[in-house]
């Protein structure tokens, strides 16, 4: 409210000083300098610049991992094992006597730690005091070499990294609860029974999440005096399930309770680059607006709110060269047919680009968006890049973020690619749209792209194409889809073999508004990062059906008009959406249905796992005991074992292929670790709370017999867990936002 009252000030003062006597007395209105107030209380205003920084990466090896572990006394002088993840070395340090662990990445130095027994507990451990656990987490910094006693963070050479979090003073401050010098969130778990489904939940508090702020301190002169890091790797953020002594375990002796550590931004260093001019936000800001009120032309009510100001960091597992500072837009609320929608949020680049400024500029000449193709025959794509720094690496993606061409362009000129690997899809006679994106990556390591979504022609027969995947079929059967790429083969439920399933939005319509990125760029290597995982692991593809392939009814329950058991999503073990979401819902693109799937009308019976990659799909907070959106859920549990996603909005992150990764049983050197594997749900608060995601929230239901909470991802040949039915209780576990 006060960034609000602020920026109206502030306007009508330019907008005064704009009112000039010019000569004769005669009053001249000159168009004033744009002023603005990011939500993190950054005022920008015209003519300013902000620096771009290089990032340097240690060499991460074992023994330097080793080392590390070293500073954690629950996983101490262990051995550190190796890896590989998505192309890059990774190490990890494995104590079987605490079952605790931690994970370095070598793309990034950045790293993870956890312990098994206490991550996602359900039950409380000891004294939960956010006060506390806000001091813990500086003296866990502080006492362990990762900050010195100003605050400052601290590179493995204990000089300063270049990043700050708020002073501590030494760790000797007061917590006020009212101004937590680092915010906190609550981890909640609630039980109801069966037979009361709407009685007040009992609900106990089993942890705290502390969330340290990073800061990057800018010279004088810059648009502001310090901006924060943000994304998945921008973070430092740990752990508790007590917050005072009782002798149970903890990641360092010093500090009680210490359960996970997240630390991705750890031991890179900053060098300044240079500075750039910054574009006028509120212009950002009013193209956001436009695009999302063209792609909801139906809704009755959008609330755009203004972003924030952070300098992005990707995933520690991510090489990432350079750091820029982007416009943040998150919680964007769309309201149709009276639900409403929270969208996963939108990253601008905030310097100016073109001749000057930072970054190529990336355009797709041909084809124009919305253009038809045939599938299997061969389409030349052409696109342009220019400005930057030369040379740039091309990149050409398909719908499902595979690699259709990687080159080196050496100057600023036009890059083209002939290709037949475009998914094509139709189902019941209406094609399947798919996206074309064109990334480049200049050789100062800024990354822009392009997208545009082509359309298949609509053919009855389409030719057994194979290109890998789980099999093809060359005819439409009912509500099958049929696939050029790949067709899913027909598991019947009472199968022995193991399945998966995605559903995924990346591109609602319409698409290219104002030349934005796609609505949703994190989409398309969420859904092929989970995809690709479940494969490797042995699982069988039920279905893949993105944008507007994905329907509505395909998560109906049959009894109320749905397909979810005859070609929907009650066909799968583990099925995964990915897109946007609202309070008990999810968002399709599609429009041969409603728009909106509410959870009130599932009935899973052959599904048993289900990951919402979206916002507030399990959402609790902020409602009244006994009306919680949650529990509208608790139909979809006629067999079905465990629902997971988010309490809070999510950011708009690669989440399946982590997920999948922090699921499966853990292999070194060809050997298994069994002990190692997270339960499923321990893998979606767990990747969760590395990529900081958001405030993740999980449903279950329990009979006299099974216990969900349990469920560990079974190798194909293993027996899946017993489900939990009849049910006696439902349960559910989230954090607070």
């Amino acid at each position: 409210m006060f960034a609000h009252t602020l920026r109206g000030a502030i306007r009508v003062l330019l907008l005064a000083l704009a009112i000039i006597p010019a000569s004769g007395g005669v009053l001249t209105v000159r168009s004033a300098p744009f002023s603005f107030v990011t939500t993190n209380n950054i005022v920008l205003q015209q003519g300013q610049t902000l620096p771009v920084f290089r990032l340097s990466v240690p060499n991460v090896t074992g023994a330097a991992t080793q080392n590390l572990a070293q500073r954690l006394s629950g996983i101490g002088n262990q051995a550190a094992v190796q890896d590989e993840y998505v192309g890059r070395m990774r190490f990890t340090v494995p104590n079987t006597d605490t079952r605790s662990l931690l994970i370095r990445y070598s793309a990034s130095g950045g790293f993870y730690a956890f312990n098994l027994n206490d991550l996602g507990r359900e039950t409380p451990r000891g004294t939960i005091d956010r006060g506390v656990a806000e001091l813990l987490a500086c003296q866990f910094l502080l006492q362990n070499g990762f900050m010195d006693g100003q605050g400052a963070l601290l590179l493995e050479t204990q000089a300063p990294q270049g990043v700050a979090t708020p002073d501590p003073q030494g760790c000797q401050f007061t917590p006020d609860p009212n101004k937590p010098r680092y915010p906190t969130r609550l981890i909640k778990a609630a039980t109801v029974s069966a037979s009361a489904p709407g009685a007040p939940a009992t609900e106990q508090i089993v942890g705290v999440v502390v969330d340290v702020p990073m800061t990057i301190p800018l010279p004088p002169g810059s648009a502001a005096s310090a901006v924060p890091l943000g994304g998945p790797g921008g973070h430092v953020s740990l752990m508790f399930t007590a917050t005072v002594p009782d002798n149970g375990f903890s990641l360092d002796n010093a500090v009680p309770g210490l359960t996970a550590i997240a630390m991705p931004f750890f031991s890179r260093e900053l060098t300044r680059i240079r500075d750039v001019a910054i574009q006028d936000p509120n212009a950002l800001l009013n193209q956001v607006r436009q695009q999302v009120r063209a792609a909801y032309p139906d809704a009755s009510t959008i609330n755009v709110p203004d972003p924030s100001l952070v300098y992005y960091v990707a995933d520690a597992a991510v090489e990432q060269r350079v750091l820029e500072p982007v416009l943040e837009f998150n919680g964007i609320e769309v309201t149709i047919g009276g639900e409403t929608v929270v969208l996963r949020g939108i990253t601008l680049p905030l310097l100016e680009g073109g001749s000057g400024g930072f970054g190529p500029s990336v355009r797709i000449i041909s084809p124009s968006n919305g253009s038809r193709f045939a599938p299997g025959a061969s389409i030349t794509l052409r696109g342009e890049v220019r400005d930057g720094a030369a040379p740039y690496r091309v990149e050409w993606l398909n719908g499902e973020g595979e690699t259709i061409q990687s080159a080196t362009l050496n100057t600023p000129g036009e890059v083209t690619v002939t290709t037949n690997n475009l998914p094509a899809e139709n189902r019941d006679g209406m094609p399947g749209p798919t996206t074309v994106t064109l990334r480049v990556t200049d050789n100062e390591g800024a990354v822009r792209q392009d997208r545009i979504t082509l359309i298949p022609f609509n053919i009855l027969h389409l030719p057994l194409i194979t290109r890998g995947g789980a099999g093809a079929a060359t005819s439409s059967h009912g509500n099958e889809r049929v696939s050029e790429r790949v067709i899913d083969i027909l598991v019947a439920p009472q199968s022995t073999g193991h399945s998966f399933g995605i559903e995924s939005v990346s591109d609602y319509p319409p698409t290219g508004v104002l030349n934005l990125p796609g609505d949703l760029p994190g989409v398309i290597p969420d859904a092929s990062g989970f995809r690709e995982g479940m494969i490797r692991y042995g699982y069988t593809r039920r279905f893949s059906w993105n944008e507007g392939l994905a329907w509505e009814r395909d998560w109906r329950d049959c009894a109320l008009g749905g397909i979810d058991c005859t070609g929907g999503v009650d066909r799968a073990d583990f099925v995964y959406f990915a897109g946007h979401g609202g309070a008990a819902g999810i968002l399709f693109a599609s429009s041969s249905d409603n728009r909106w799937f509410l959870a009130q009308n599932a009935r899973f019976q052959t599904l048993r796992w289900v990951g919402f990659a979206s916002c507030q799909t399990l959402r609790v907070q902020g409602f009244p005991p006994g009306r919680e959106p949650i529990r509208r859920w608790f139909d979809a549990f006629q067999g079905a074992h465990m629902l997971l996603g988010f309490n809070s909005d999510m950011a708009d992150v690669a989440f399946g292929g982590r997920l999948v990764d922090n699921m499966r049983v853990p292999s070194f050197l060809g050997i298994e670790f069994p002990w190692v594997q997270q339960t499923i749900a321990q893998a979606w608060v767990n990747t969760t709370f590395q990529l900081g995601a958001g405030s993740p929230a999980f449903i279950y239901a329990r009979s006299a017999s099974a216990n969900p909470a349990n469920d560990k991802l079974p190798k194909p040949g293993q027996p899946m867990p017993p489900r939990p039915t009849p049910v006696t209780s439902y349960h559910w576990v989230w954090w607070e936002f």
